[in-house]
């Protein structure tokens, strides 16, 4: 390579000169710039106008248009009407059992658990049932 060319290589052209990253600022060769760039780009960090996860990649464009409103699917109880605040929430009814059935199904699982403890206790003393 020719002397007269040689700071404008190391400098602009070289493959191995080193670069930074533009979301991460990290030194690294100029070869591998692309490829980590693809990655670290798609890192996400949170806006803390807007609450939301935004690419780095997408960082700038975001600031520029970000109105600063949350995009919060569930809106704020203070949005809320004080007639349906006073009303409550709709909420879904726990299905229904009776006290009888309820008590017949642990008595059911506890004979269960009796007989099988028996059953088994019978098989230790005898030997294993083949």
């Amino acid at each position: 390579m020719e002397r007269e060319i040689l700071p404008i290589h190391k400098g602009e052209n070289c493959p191995q000169r080193i670069v930074t990253c533009e979301f991460c600022e990290f030194p690294l060769p100029a070869i591998d710039l692309a490829e980590h760039q693809e990655v670290c780009g798609n890192r996400t960090e949170l806006c803390h106008l807007c609450n939301r996860y935004v690419r780095l990649r997408e960082r700038y464009n975001h600031e520029s248009r970000c109105n600063g409103i949350p995009e919060d699917l569930v809106g704020s109880s203070r949005n809320v009407r004080p007639v349906e605040r006073e009303q409550g929430a709709r909420r879904r009814q726990p299905p229904e059992y009776s006290r009888k059935r309820l008590l017949f199904t642990i008595a059911i699982a506890g004979i269960a658990v009796l007989l099988g403890s028996l059953f088994f206790q019978k098989t230790m003393e005898t030997g294993p049932v083949v």
